[in-house]
Order: C-alpha cells, then sequence, then structure tokens
C-alpha cells in the first residue's frame, strides 16, 4: 500500500473529525489532546477513522493547547469575541462550550494544526506499517 495515499487519507479523516466533532470534544482535543487513528488497508481499500481517548499514539498531541485558544481568522475583527473566563476556572469550559465563535475558533485551528504537523501524520502512518510488519 502507497504511504501518500494513506497519508491523504489520515488527512481528510483528521479534517471530516473536525468539522463534525461536538463541541464538548473540541473542549476535550484542546486541554489534553488524545486523537488517534483506526487505520485497515489492503491492496485496493484504505479506511482510516480518528477516535479520541483511545490508545496514545503520534496524533495525541494536535490540537492540546491546555485550554488557550491562539487567536486565528475567526477572531480578527470580531466585537462579539469578549474576554473569556479565566484560563482553568470552570466557568471557562462552559463559557466555549456556549461559544460558536470559541468553537468556530478551535475548529479553525485544528485544521491549520493538521495541515502544519505534516510530521505527526507521517509519524502515525511510519508506525501502523512498523506495527504492520511485525
Amino acid at each position: 500500500m502507497n504511504k501518500e495515499i494513506i497519508l491523504e487519507s489520515l488527512k481528510r479523516a483528521l479534517e471530516s473529525w473536525v468539522r463534525n466533532a461536538s463541541a464538548a470534544q473540541l473542549w476535550q482535543v484542546h486541554q489534553e489532546g488524545g486523537l488517534g487513528a483506526s487505520i485497515e488497508a489492503d491492496e485496493e481499500v484504505v479506511q482510516v477513522r480518528i477516535v479520541l481517548g483511545g490508545s496514545r499514539d503520534a496524533l495525541s498531541a494536535i490540537g492540546k493547547t491546555d485550554g488557550r485558544l491562539p487567536v486565528t481568522e475567526a477572531f480578527l475583527g470580531s466585537a462579539a469575541w469578549g474576554a473569556p473566563p479565566a484560563q482553568g476556572s470552570p466557568e471557562r469550559e462552559q463559557w466555549f462550550l456556549s461559544s460558536g465563535l470559541a468553537q468556530t475558533h478551535a475548529r479553525q485551528y485544528l485544521v491549520a494544526e493538521v495541515s502544519e504537523r505534516h510530521d505527526l501524520l507521517e509519524r502515525c502512518v511510519d508506525e501502523w506499517i512498523a506495527r504492520r510488519g511485525s
């Protein structure tokens, strides 16, 4: 199986997960990371499923910001943002879960990180290939 095909499938699966994740799942990823991939492949078909909270692998660090939300295009010029509750406070999670703008920002950040962290995607595929070969 071609490594590039698996890498592309992994990237598409991650992007799909980000688009469809619930607010609680996004919050969990930003707090703790924890994404992982389940890869099934034969000579003709590649299936990749993204899981949250499974066994830790190379993807586990993607998205982990400890709840800090770096500025992305979602916030530029937006007066609706306001000041979020203090980092680490219980109110911050509730604010995030109820803020569509914060969730949009979190999704945008994750998609950018998936594109930028090609090294982690490659490592994930390399680890899968190594496990499959043993």
